[in-house]
This record gives C-alpha cells, sequence and structure tokens, in this order.
C-alpha cells in the first residue's frame, strides 16, 4: 500500500513512525512544513517525496491512502478530496468540527467503497483491552457503572496558545478535543449512550473561549449509569481513571503519567483487591512518542482492511457517532 501522510505535528511524530513500520505499507510522500526536524526525520528513512501543499501531492503521487493529522475543519476538506480521488483515508478524531461535516464524509466513503478509520487510541492499550474481554466474558457480572475521571493540564492551556484546540468553532474545546476519545471509549465498553446531561467549566485561560471541563452523567441503552468528569486545566496533576462496578467486583484502570502507558488495572471484590498483571507488548524506541506503538495497531488494522477492501474499526461510521455524541451535548448544555 503506497500511503501519503500529512501533518507537520502529530503527522510526524505519530502517524509516519506507526506506518513506516509496517511490512504492507510504503509511505512515499509527507505533506509538512518544512522545518528542520521534518527534514532531518525524513531523510533518517531514505523518504524523499516532501510536500508543502497536500492538494498538489495528492495530485502528483499515485497513492493508495491517506493518514491526515491536521486541525478537523481542514481535515474535512482534505479527507473529502482524497474520498473523492478513491483514496483510503485514515483521519484524526474528532473527524470534522461539526456534525454535518461528519455525516458528508461518511456518506460520500459509503459511495466510494473506501477504507476509513479514525484514530481512536485508548482501546488499543493491553489493559484496556484486557477490560473490554472481562466485560464480554461477564466474569463479574453485568456491568452496572462506568467512572471516567480525567484530569490533565494541557499544553495549549499551560502556555497560553490561541490555538484551534481551544476553539470550538473549529473542532476544539474539552469535549471535542479530549472527549472524542472518551465518548467513543465509554460506549466501546459500555454500548449505546441514551440518554445525558451535565455541564462545561470555563476559564479565561483558554484564550479563544472554549470551555475547559465537562461533567456528563450517561444512561446506556442497557441500564448501566456513567459519569464522565474531564478536566484539561488542572495544574499539577495528569490522572486518567476509569471505574468499572460490575455485579461481582470494581475494575479500576489508571494511569498517573504519560498518555497511553503506565495504565495499572485493579480487580476489587469483598475479599480485597488485586493487580491483574497484563503482558505488555510495548517495543517503544527510547525517542519514540508513546502513541507509536497503539497507533501503529490501528494503521495495521486499516492497511489490512485496505487490501482486502474490507470496513475496519473505528470506522468513519463510528467517528460520525462521536460527533453525533458533541452535537448533542453542546447543545444540550448552550
Amino acid at each position: 500500500m503506497r500511503v501519503g501522510i500529512i501533518g507537520s505535528g502529530f503527522g510526524l511524530y505519530g502517524l509516519l513512525p506507526a506506518f513506516n513500520s509496517l511490512d504492507d505499507c510504503d509511505v512515499v510522500a509527507l505533506c509538512a512544513k518544512p522545518s528542520e526536524r521534518v527534514l532531518t526525520y525524513a531523510a533518517s528513512i531514505g523518504l524523499t517525496k516532501l510536500y508543502t501543499n497536500w492538494e498538489e501531492m495528492l495530485e502528483k503521487e499515485s497513492l493508495d491512502a491517506v493518514a491526515i493529522a491536521v486541525i478537523p475543519s481542514v481535515q474535512y476538506t482534505i479527507a473529502k478530496k482524497a474520498i473523492e480521488k478513491g483514496l483510503h483515508v485514515f483521519a484524526e478524531k474528532p473527524l470534522s468540527a461539526t456534525y454535518e461535516e461528519a455525516k458528508e464524509l461518511f456518506s460520500l466513503a459509503q459511495e466510494k467503497g473506501v477504507t476509513t478509520m479514525v484514530d481512536f487510541i485508548f482501546p488499543e492499550i493491553d489493559e484496556w483491552q484486557k477490560v473490554k474481554e472481562i466485560l464480554d466474558t461477564k466474569v463479574y457480572g453485568e456491568l452496572k457503572h462506568l467512572s471516567v475521571a480525567w484530569d490533565f493540564l494541557s499544553y495549549d492551556i499551560k502556555h497560553g496558545l490561541a490555538s484551534w484546540k481551544t476553539d470550538v468553532k473549529e473542532g476544539g474545546g474539552a469535549l471535542a478535543f479530549y472527549g472524542s476519545h472518551t465518548l467513543y471509549y465509554v460506549e466501546y465498553f459500555g454500548g449505546r449512550i441514551r440518554d445525558s446531561k451535565g455541564s462545561f467549566t470555563y476559564s479565561d485561560v483558554s484564550k479563544n473561549g472554549a470551555e475547559v471541563g465537562i461533567d456528563l452523567s450517561c444512561v446506556f441503552a442497557g441500564g448501566a449509569s456513567c459519569d464522565i468528569h474531564i478536566s484539561c486545566n488542572t495544574p499539577n496533576k495528569n490522572t486518567h481513571t476509569l471505574t468499572f462496578v460490575c455485579e461481582k467486583a470494581t475494575l479500576v484502570l489508571e494511569s498517573h503519567e504519560g498518555v497511553t502507558e503506565h495504565f495499572s488495572l485493579t480487580e476489587k471484590t469483598e475479599v480485597g483487591s488485586r493487580m491483574i498483571l497484563v503482558k505488555n507488548n510495548n517495543n517503544k524506541k527510547n525517542d519514540e512518542d508513546e502513541r507509536v506503538r497503539v497507533v501503529a495497531n490501528l494503521a495495521e488494522r486499516f492497511i489490512k482492511g485496505c487490501m482486502s477492501s474490507s470496513q475496519v474499526t473505528p470506522s468513519f461510521k463510528e467517528g460520525l457517532r462521536v460527533q453525533e455524541l458533541i452535537e448533542e451535548i453542546r447543545g444540550s448544555i448552550v
């Protein structure tokens, strides 16, 4: 599969090494700002086709697929053009800045018969997959309640940046930028959300005015309940905790550092607590972003889907579902 990467940030240090690590994939072109970092890394892997204009890259290169990591409002434009050319598309989350744009991309991808994927990384983590296995096999009975508490200080808030990540119109804000991950993974674990209510938290530190926190109470279609708390404006804290209350036990999935690494899984019952050890397939290079390994899992599944002309998960279908939830929640709160 001949793949082109579009993006100067995560496209360079996340998507490029992930796709470049796959045997069935040949990264033939990169569209990014020509920084020293870009030029150095491209040279180190022998990548010579460098572009600063994505339209030129799509026109000149004979590609099978593209992997995109740009602003959601811009991603919509690029993905639409790529799909119209019959290319398979690997996109970042959120899929777009609005539900209508996401719906258009999903419909167009179906029409063209291309394989799509959205980079929802957390369910690719070994410990998260172990929880999914436990819930699906009902080792501890039915899930009764799921609680999410995710507190950290985002880079943009910490450094007072007026970026798209703090601009709702561009697809930013705690709900869209971080909550898109959470909305996807709570439905991954608990099933479809049928009802939700909540509130936003705002602060002057968010330079473009987007919310910095969200608190939601939800009910799954199966009857279990869910509470979600996300804050990207919590100094001196980096905690991501998911608590699964089942009929016979409670599972706690938790990390106090990093993004995708260092998660622990604890089982709590009436007789006490114990750690559930999970074999971790971490083969991260020392200078590599910790997310590359889990992105590579998604990328491998995406490439296999492209080669077999089949759909994979999470696809634009799941990206559209998350966008639908974002729109519903934002509309109910505002």
